[in-house]
């Protein structure tokens, strides 16, 4: 797989997968990226104290902060563009209406057309051999696959209005990125129902998130998207303390209702700081 994400319920430790997924893909050499597209931004603390190695690429789309952005200025971007138009900007009223419109009626999980654009020149780029994605929890999630069928049309119809300035919409602008956001939908729908997609899912030995995990894996199934494998994060260690042992069966119980082999990773007194021994998680899970 080259696009893999980490997805589940909040808290169950995506993060911390993902960048021990990460960091083993840059020990082997190549490069690779690591996107956060989750508002908690957790991937910030990761590697705060510790920088990654020179091959593998940290970013974080601040999804929400670009679409205020987006929000509050877009319709002034239109209104200068017609302005310099003059005196042929006759549709000056109508199109600043009509932006104005679309914003009110921006589909659930429009702010994360920008994280699409993003993974979407990721994509394009081939000197990328990974790209990790560190997700949303699970409904934020579900609702980035679908972007391409749920905003298709509204999209459709910004790109019409935007299309009668195409050549007054300067480069870095908003214009633009609707413009590249538009062209990402198809690469990533493409992408996300190919071989080179998959996602881990991420639970936690607890009944009520196991629950949730399964019809997270339910609903991926039904968009056809690839579920690479589960890891069950926090397990209670195999000790000689009976409160222990007790615990970990029930928990064992809990994830056998999955009904499919799960990877696990044992519950650590403190979280790891250092990087290689972030990096050694994922293997652990994954023997």
């Amino acid at each position: 797989m080259r696009v893999v994400f980490f997805a589940g319920k909040g808290g169950v430790g995506k993060t911390t997968c993902a960048a021990s997924y990460a960091l083993q893909k840059a020990a082997a050499g190549g490069k690779h990226t690591i996107l956060s597209i989750d508002p908690a931004h957790a991937l910030r603390d990761v590697f705060a104290t510790e920088p990654p190695p020179a091959n593998l690429s940290v970013e974080i789309v601040d999804t929400r902060a670009r679409w205020r952005r987006f929000r509050d200025e877009l319709g002034d971007e239109i209104r200068r563009a017609v302005d310099a138009l003059s005196p042929r900007g006759m549709t000056i009223a109508y199109d600043g209406e009509a932006i104005g419109k679309l914003v009110e009626m921006a589909p659930p999980g429009a702010d994360e057309l920008f994280a699409v654009a993003r993974l979407a020149a990721l994509i394009a780029d081939e000197s990328q051999q990974t790209i990790v994605v560190d997700t949303a929890p699970t409904g934020h999630f579900l609702r980035f696959l679908d972007l391409p069928r749920t905003a298709g049309d509204w999209v459709r119809e910004f790109m019409r209005i935007l299309l009668r300035y195409r050549e007054l919409v300067p480069p870095g602008s908003l214009g633009e990125e609707l413009v590249s956001a538009s062209r990402a939908l198809t690469l990533v729908d493409r992408t996300l129902h190919s071989d080179d997609a998959g996602a881990y899912v991420v639970t936690r030995p607890e009944r009520i998130v196991v629950a949730e995990t399964m019809r997270l894996i339910a609903e991926l199934a039904g968009r056809q998207m690839r579920v690479a494998g589960v890891i069950a994060n926090a397990v209670t260690p195999e000790t000689d303390c009976r409160c222990d042992r007790s615990m970990r069966a029930h928990e064992l119980e809990a994830l056998a209702a999955l009904g499919r082999p799960h990877a696990v990773i044992e519950r650590r007194d403190a979280p790891p700081v250092a990087l290689a021994e972030l990096a050694a998680i994922f293997r652990d899970a994954s023997d």
